[in-house]
Parts: structure tokens; sequence; C-alpha cells
């Protein structure tokens, strides 16, 4: 199965949960959709590369409410979520059209648990979404000089098998990319932070173009706090 299929099943759930009589199985990805990305789909290698960072690394803990919107093809989504990262543990709280909890993924160290709160499949590794999460907020960890005011300009590193891009301005952390090596798959993932980013001072839009996988998100913070 393609990464992007069962990553597409998420967000249809998501967005989708608060209609419970549509049965146990979130709709498949309309075939007609079409992603401009190269090669066929079904030969995308199966999982997302890249090694999640180990909380013991992670410092500066906060709590984050999150509005997502997204683009895959032709369809549509949007969910909110809770992001919590407090004494050692990473907390995604994906919350249904009424706000009620539907799953709960956790990451303590390396090690990944998943709850699902709603009766639908999800058959995804639940990775897939910490990878996101860490490549947006937490990757500056790996980084020299991690978390530090940077010149303005633009400057790479070699980091686990990926060349890491960082641009920045006076406003702070504007845009991170990301290439593998090995080119597998080829393209790059590229966050841009609304507005400029900085260490207690996240940018309140950031906009994730993954050209791995052919997906687009929009990820508004409308709180946050350091705990």
């Amino acid at each position: 199965m393609s990464p992007t299929k069962p990553l597409l099943t998420l967000l249809t759930l998501l967005a989708t949960a608060c209609h419970p009589s549509e049965g146990p199985r979130a709709p498949e990805p309309d075939a007609s959709a079409t992603v401009d990305q190269p090669g066929d789909p079904a030969d995308a290698p199966i999982g997302y590369p890249g090694e999640l960072i180990s909380t013991d690394e992670l410092t500066g803990d906060f709590l984050a409410r999150q509005r997502l919107e997204g683009k895959f093809g032709e369809r549509e989504f949007k969910f909110e979520a809770v992001l919590q990262l407090r004494n050692g543990t990473l907390t995604v709280l994906g919350l249904t059209p009424f706000g009620t909890k539907a799953f709960v993924l956790e990451q303590t160290g390396t090690e990944v648990t998943f709850k699902a709160l709603i009766d639908r499949e999800i058959p995804f590794p639940p990775e897939y979404m910490l990878q996101d999460i860490h490549r947006a907020w937490l990757w500056h960890v790996r980084l020299p000089e991690a978390d530090q005011p940077r010149p303005p300009g633009s400057s790479s590193v070699e980091v686990a098998g990926e060349r890491v891009t960082e641009t920045w301005t006076e406003d702070g952390l504007v845009q991170r990319t990301f290439e593998r090596l090995d080119h597998e798959p080829s393209g790059a993932i590229r966050v841009d932070y609304i507005g400029g980013h900085r260490s207690g001072q996240p940018a309140k839009k950031v906009v994730l173009d993954n050209g791995w996988f052919g997906y687009r998100l929009e990820i508004q913070t409308t709180q946050w706090r350091e705990l």
C-alpha cells in the first residue's frame, strides 16, 4: 500500500468522525484524485523515511492547541488536535468536529503507543504523524547550536541521511526543507513558518508541503503555553 493511502485514511476518518452511522471503516481515497509527484504512487517506498527523535533529547515542555487543514489530490480535510510535551512524553490528542476525543498518540523515548477512541479502523503507522510534528516543531535539537537564533540567510547540514536547509530572517526561522541524500523518495518536504518562528515564540501558522507523499498541511496554532 502506498504511504499516502493510510495517511489519507486517517485524515478522512478525522474529518468524518461525527458520522458513526457510516460504518466502522473509513472511505478509501478517491481513485480519480491525482497528485503531482514523480513516478507511480504504487512504487513509493513503504514507510516514512527518517528516525524519530527520542523524547529524552527534548526540553521545554509546552501545550498547544492546533487547527489543521490539508489537501491530498482533490480531497480536503480539517480537524483539531492538542499537542503536549511534558516530563519526557510527547502526546497528540486528536479531536472530532464535536470536540470529543478521536485518538491518543504518545511517544516516550522512541517508544510509540496509539489508542483509537472512536469505532473506526486506522490502518497506518502512527509514526507518520509524529514525523511531521518532529520536522515542523522539534527538529532543531538535531542541528548545530540547537534553538539558537541565526543571522539572516540560508544554511544546510546533513543529518540522519537527509539534507536539512534552514532560512532565517530578522523575524526568525521562516523555512526548513528536508531532502533525502539517497533520493528515496525524491523531492523535498518544505515547512514554511509564516511570520517567523523562534524558541518560545512559535509561528502562529505553519505550512507543510510534503513533496515525498504529495500532501499539504496548514497548521494554525490557536493556543501555546510553556509548562
